[in-house]
């Protein structure tokens, strides 16, 4: 007896461009991966998983949060740094992380003016 086996390739989601100030995804956290192209990160949402290219700016705000937690991304579009370089600029939003990472770069606090 023959064993005829059905494969099927499993799907890594849908892939999302960062294109359209606005645009926002909000499930759980599954990480970052090697792409085809550069670093990815994969989100779990409502419709299924998301993979969607990181640029350093979202990368080193994700990098803080620990997978398997709730974040909100949204892209806040072009920003234009001290320097004059142009970068895509995001708010990422975590809830309710129990506890932080010691090694994971932190944001420096505000200065306030006197």
């Amino acid at each position: 007896m023959s064993s005829l086996k059905r494969w099927r390739r499993v799907s890594q989601g849908r892939f999302h461009r960062w294109e359209t100030p606005g645009d926002a995804f909000q499930g759980v956290w599954r990480g970052i991966r090697d792409g085809r192209f550069g670093l990815l990160g994969a989100l779990e949402t409502e419709v299924g998983p998301v993979a969607f290219p990181l640029p350093a700016a979202l990368r080193v705000r994700l990098g803080q949060v620990l997978p398997g937690n709730l974040v909100l991304i949204r892209y806040t579009g072009l920003q234009t740094s001290q320097s004059g370089h142009v970068f895509k600029a995001f708010d990422v939003f975590v809830a309710n992380q129990a506890t932080w990472d010691e090694t994971a770069p932190r944001p420096l606090p505000a200065v306030r003016e006197a």
